[in-house]
């Protein structure tokens, strides 16, 4: 299947997921072929349908005094951390086109974080209880999906080389105390992002079988797909 890789680099959790949501309303109608939106979040709490404030240790005036925001989101699980070194992939997938039910898609991805990081030499495996990506004891990489009339949003994350120290703030996935970790402190050396997501990209082309073309988010909005983001939520 070809599609887009689109790219937002550095944005904003909110109006990073407008387009996203943008996007998804143009794939549902099927104005838009599938399509992976990669980011990099500032400081963000996302708490999921499942999850409750409970899971976030410190108030809302500590997390604005830490610069941290805290977003109610859509997918599934509990909370989780983004910040600067933790890439975020989000692919636009029709689950009829890769003959997936839900589950099974999300075990796909945990199979495209393993992947990802085979290649530089780390051995992760899945958890049942948890879902995600594992180095023993700890999480490097996070699943966390939607579906809607079948098509995918949210997705996956990848700790690279994310500052590890506001995980103490939260119950990550709602677990007390989880150990969290990331590619920088297993490898203990520097970890190019642009080497990572040049991976996750052949990752996930070879995992669902698809051929992406890079395109902008300018380029997208000049398309004539009926892409119609909400006025300001450019990140």
């Amino acid at each position: 299947m070809k599609g887009y890789w689109l790219d937002l680099g550095f944005a904003r959790y909110t109006p990073a997921f407008a387009v996203q949501e943008a996007l998804l309303a143009a794939r549902i109608a099927g104005r838009l072929p599938p399509t992976i939106i990669l980011q990099e979040n500032p400081p963000t709490f996302t708490l999921g349908r499942s999850g409750t404030e409970s899971s976030v240790l410190v108030s809302r005036a500590e997390l604005a005094a830490c610069g941290i925001e805290l977003i109610e989101v859509n997918r599934g699980g509990d909370v989780t951390y983004h910040g600067p070194g933790q890439l975020i992939a989000s692919p636009l997938l029709y689950l009829g086109d890769i003959n997936l039910n839900a589950n099974q898609y999300m075990n796909r991805l945990e199979d495209v974080l393993i992947a990802v990081l085979a290649e530089f030499g780390l051995t992760a495996q899945r958890r049942e209880e948890y879902p995600g990506a594992w180095l023993g004891q700890a999480k490097i990489g996070s699943v966390g999906i939607g579906v809607r009339h079948g098509y995918t949003f949210h997705g996956i994350s990848l700790n690279v080389e994310l500052d590890l120290a506001p995980f103490q703030l939260i119950n990550p996935c709602g677990v007390v105390a989880m150990p969290v970790t990331s590619m920088h402190a297993a490898l203990h050396r520097s970890v190019s992002m642009a080497e990572v997501r040049s991976v996750l990209r052949r990752v996930l082309c070879r995992t669902f079988d698809l051929e992406l073309n890079e395109i902008t988010l300018a380029e997208v909005q000049s398309n004539p797909i009926g892409f119609q983001p909400d006025q300001g939520s450019e990140p």
